[in-house]
């Protein structure tokens, strides 16, 4: 079969695919390197018989490391991948197990102390005890925004000297509870001895544990918009979302937590997710490696 009746075929298949204009732009390009390149080597037609399943994985796997070879990046690899897949799909054929390349996720976006101090002393100055213990659980507990918007007041126990949250539907609907340490303890109970006094007169044992001035539930908009005018106050340009980065950052680089008790504290369902946490910089690596000279 001719390379440019299999590129045609594909061509029709793939319009009829529910894809992005994008992704079927880079698919088109990718089939039609690897259509060359095979069409090159003489083993087209191997790799696309009914019966070439140990071809396909033999070509693909040469075709996955002379595109690592070139210098390509991960996501680039793994999309030729997909394309090389769906010229399989367009003739119905099995497609062989070939790895994809694994790609490291982006660096978490901790704050540095100093800007982490700054974000705490602008905490302090707010006059809202409500805005107060907000910063203060996102700062120390590593909650998702969503998570925090949407607790209750049941989902907060509150003893002498121990507390908690109960975060009822994580990331994935996962259930779990959340410590509470001494300073998060106090800044909740100052919250909770006003919110008695709120002009809405809300339950004080059920209904969302963040009033807004009408009564109504704070929306994750609100929060959102608090914590970037404290983070501007302290002069900091980041979201709510770098909060979590730093906790889990101070717990896994800083206190040498266990990672599964990190992942367990952020809600995280696999310990890889956490992993990005222990990541080293070159920095880390240099001075390790200096102090073998040091004995």
């Amino acid at each position: 079969m001719q390379a440019e009746q299999i590129l045609a075929e594909y061509e029709r298949w793939l319009g009829r695919q529910a894809l992005a204009a994008r992704t079927r732009s880079s698919y088109r390009r990718w089939v039609r390197e690897l259509v060359a390149h095979l069409t090159g080597g003489g083993e087209l037609e191997a790799i696309l018989a009914v019966d070439g399943e140990d071809d396909r994985r033999a070509v693909l796997g040469d075709w996955r490391r002379r595109l690592i070879d070139r210098g390509l990046a991960p996501s680039t690899v793994n999309l030729a991948l997909a394309a090389a897949t769906s010229l399989l799909d367009s003739r119905a054929l099995p497609t062989p197990r070939v790895p994809r390349v694994e790609i490291d996720p982006p660096p978490a976006r901790a704050l540095a102390r100093e800007q982490l101090r700054a974000v705490e002393r602008e905490t302090d100055r707010l006059r809202s005890s409500r805005d107060r213990a907000i910063m203060v659980l996102l700062l120390r507990t590593g909650l998702r925004i969503g998570e925090l918007a949407d607790l209750d007041v049941g989902d907060v126990r509150l003893t002498q000297r121990t507390g908690e949250l109960v975060v009822r539907h994580g990331k994935g609907d996962r259930r779990r509870v959340v410590p509470l340490s001494r300073s998060a303890r106090k800044a909740m109970r100052a919250w909770w001895t006003d919110r008695e006094q709120h002009p809405s007169r809300s339950s004080r044992d059920e209904g969302p544990l963040w009033l807004s001035r009408t009564g109504q539930r704070l929306s994750v908009r609100s929060i959102s918009k608090l914590v970037a005018a404290v983070m501007s106050a302290a002069g900091v340009r980041e979201s709510a979302h770098g909060l979590r980065h730093t906790v889990a950052t101070q717990l896994v680089r800083e206190h040498r937590r266990d990672l599964v008790l990190v992942a367990d504290i952020l809600g995280h369902a696999d310990v890889k997710t956490t992993r990005r946490y222990a990541r080293s910089d070159l920095e880390d690596r240099r001075a390790a490696l200096e102090e073998l000279d040091r004995g």
